[in-house]
């Protein structure tokens, strides 16, 4: 073995380097890497002054390496290179037993290791795969059953309001029902939006849902946008720029976001456009619907706390609301600073 007594041989010193950048490569490239290994061990063979013993444990961590990277049949094929190599033409059999001894004592562990995290990729697999079908088919339970009783309850309650033999303190509260119902279906869509969310590429931070922490702001802008839209209103949407929030900055201007929306399927006019514009920078964003008002929801009744509860949670994180009346076009707009570290932690609701 290659020790730093007795001056070593630059020889010997330049093959020791060579095989240890030459393992280096296996796990990114386990075929060449082991060529090139096994190449460079027979011309080590071949130079005289260079003793085998140079590279014993370089050798133990190419046999792990080969039973950790490699399928079991090449990796033993590739294995008995190496005592092979010795004893061709007429080399010493006892230096190759004990490079086949080391081969068994180390490659056949690297081996076990693979076969263990493959099984374990494997059931991960598995057990993905029933989670996925479980989420999907709670969302199409709840598709089916509760938001089909959603919808069907808000119908009724616009009827009951809009029929003229019942007293008028009666539609108003058929009317209060349809509104609730309203928003109860648009929040349980979003809902089944992250339920049916499948895109392993995507965060689970960034699955749109009630009470979830939302970090990807654009998902969340396309979600509110894709329910409008199935709701019978014209969206026009962009994100602009790039922003990077915290999570509590994240989950209060979604929950600003899902606020909007919910007053542009009480008050707006189904027959004018809907925009939501996020625009993000290195140290503000602003999110900013609009929507046409339709006359007809003047008199639905409603909270009256749904601005106020918007200027609450921005206010905790050094953002305002603003809001404006323009032409029968009502203005939405919130804005915070991305550079405030906030001091308040607020929990998610449930």
């Amino acid at each position: 073995m290659l020790t730093l007594f007795n001056s070593p041989s630059t020889e010997r010193l330049i093959f020791l380097l060579l095989t240890v950048i030459t393992l280096s490569l296996i796990p990114a490239y386990p075929i060449s890497g082991s060529l090139g290994y096994l190449a460079l061990w027979i011309v080590l063979l071949q130079v005289p002054h260079v003793p085998a013993g140079d590279v014993v444990i370089t050798n133990a961590v190419f046999f792990f390496y080969l039973g950790l990277f490699l399928p079991l049949r090449i990796a033993l094929t590739l294995a008995l290179i190496v005592p092979l190599a010795v004893i061709t033409p007429t080399g010493p059999i006892s230096v190759a037993a004990s490079q086949l001894f080391l081969a068994a004592c180390t490659l056949l562990p690297g081996s076990m290791i693979r076969r263990t995290e493959a099984a374990l990729r494997q059931k991960i697999s598995v057990a993905t795969e029933q989670l996925s079908s479980i989420r999907e088919e709670i969302a199409r339970e709840m598709h089916d059953l509760v938001a089909y009783s959603m919808s069907q309850t808000a119908l009724r309650a616009q009827r009951a309001a809009a029929d003229s033999s019942y007293p008028a303190a009666a539609r108003q509260e058929f009317a209060a029902i349809e509104s609730t119902a309203a928003d109860s279906l648009h929040e349980l869509r979003l809902v089944l939006r992250a339920l049916r969310n499948n895109d392993k590429n995507t965060d689970r931070a960034s699955i749109t849902g009630l009470g979830t922490v939302v970090l990807d702001l654009e998902e969340s802008v396309r979600a509110v946008a894709d329910d409008l839209s199935a709701s019978g209103y014209s969206v026009t949407y962009q994100c602009r720029g790039d922003g990077h929030y915290n999570r509590l900055q994240a989950a209060i201007l979604s929950r600003v976001l899902r606020e909007m929306s919910s007053n542009v399927l009480r008050h707006a006019d189904c027959d004018r456009p809907v925009t939501i514009t996020l625009s993000q920078d290195v140290d503000k964003a602003r999110l900013v619907v609009t929507n046409g008002v339709s006359a007809s929801h003047h008199t639905l009744p409603s909270s009256g706390m749904g601005i106020l509860g918007m200027q609450e949670r921005l206010s905790t994180i050094g953002g305002s609301l603003d809001t404006l009346m323009d032409n029968g076009t009502w203005l939405t707009s919130a804005f915070i600073p991305l550079s405030q570290s906030p001091a308040l932690v607020i929990e998610d609701e449930s």
